[in-house]
């Protein structure tokens, strides 16, 4: 096998996913060691560990995300990380690269070589079979395109209590290699869980089209019980070559997410170009917040006036599943409610203990 089939060039919005993972489980690892003696990571398609760069891949980056952070070597608790890639020679790249890592005896590293679907089928029916279910679980779904996993499959993934995924969702590839081929449909019937998606074949306008399979996929995963967050990826042809689906049971975990993408989308439209100039977000970085703060305030005054709330049940509430907005939108929007409006539209209630928000209806 050439080496360019087992080690290849990372792209720009390679390394923009591998920051929004590395942020995320820097906030995910510790909040889950706090509460669970065991958690697991599960990168469906691990590849080689590397990039010819020298770039770490995504299970090194998980491991040293978890091995650096000072949360997870106090608490000792077990860390399994399961990686499952199904090429051979990506597959022994990946362990040599792990066995000359020193990891934490609390670490468990499991490397399959087979498909991501038969894989967890396997672990999720044993896991049945025993009457247990999986321990808290963030599974890392990044196929090279839109196969490999089955919506049946994201199902169980979803059954588990508390489970979360990020799903590589390849539009580049399935529009212009599978909507084109009749014999690729049935694959796409699996991907979406149904043949919804079909309606897309009659649809002439790309942006119409694009827009119409994104919501048909997030539909179908909010459909399963969770709450989905996705996030674009555009490449240096200025065309969408994939989007990210986060989801998620628990608001702490949307809050934790969506902070890391706004790290690599600092005006907030969760959407990353390779042709982007990284300057120019930073000016309008300021436009943009105060325009977010102002509408959360405004969404906020309208959802609770007349109530009085803890910011720590707004945050979990409301603001976790916002669309975009996280902690520091909210609190300037609370500052905005306080101080710039006549009368005030908020109030403290000192008295108590977490301080309450008063939202007086007028």
């Amino acid at each position: 096998m050439a080496l360019d089939d087992v080690i290849w060039a990372i792209e720009p919005h390679t390394r923009a996913k591998h920051e929004i993972l590395k942020h995320y489980l820097g906030a995910w690892f510790p909040i889950l060691a706090l509460a669970h003696p065991r958690i697991v990571y599960v990168d469906g398609f691990a590849g080689p560990g590397e990039y010819k760069g020298g770039e770490s891949g995504s299970p090194i980056i998980a491991l040293d995300v978890a091995k650096n952070h000072i949360l997870i070597n106090r608490f000792k608790k077990e860390l399994v990380f399961f990686f499952i890639e199904i090429n051979e020679a990506r597959n022994r790249n990946l362990k040599k690269i792990i066995d000359g890592l020193q990891l934490p005896p609390n670490f468990r590293v499991e490397i399959e070589c087979d498909s991501f679907e038969n894989c967890i089928d396997r672990v999720l029916t044993d896991i049945s079979k025993r009457g247990k279910k999986l321990a808290p679980s963030f599974f890392f779904i990044d196929p090279f395109g839109p196969t490999g996993f089955s919506m049946p499959l994201i199902k169980r993934i979803a059954e588990q209590p508390r489970s979360e995924i990020l799903i590589n969702f390849n539009y580049q590839p399935l529009n212009q290699w599978f909507l084109q081929d009749a014999s690729k449909h049935k694959n796409l019937d699996i991907l979406f869980g149904s043949n919804i998606w079909r309606k897309a074949l009659n649809l002439r306008v790309s942006r119409e089209k694009e827009e119409y399979l994104r919501l048909a996929y997030q539909d179908a995963l909010e459909a399963l019980g969770w709450k989905v967050r996705p996030f674009c990826m555009i490449n240096k042809n200025n065309q969408t070559q994939y989007y990210l689906f986060f989801a998620t049971k628990n608001p702490l975990g949307m809050l934790a997410m969506k902070r890391a993408m706004w790290k690599s989308a600092p005006t907030g439209d969760f959407r990353y170009s390779d042709l982007s100039n990284p300057a120019q977000p930073c000016m309008l970085e300021v436009l943009f917040e105060g325009q977010y703060s102002q509408q959360l305030a405004d969404s906020i005054y309208e959802n609770y006036k007349g109530q009085c709330l803890s910011k720590k049940t707004l945050i979990e509430d409301f603001v976790s599943w916002h669309p975009v907005c996280i902690e520091r939108h909210l609190t300037r929007a609370l500052r905005i409610l306080e101080n710039e409006k006549t009368p005030p539209l908020i109030t403290n209630e000192p008295v108590e203990k977490p301080p309450l928000i008063h939202l007086p209806a007028f």
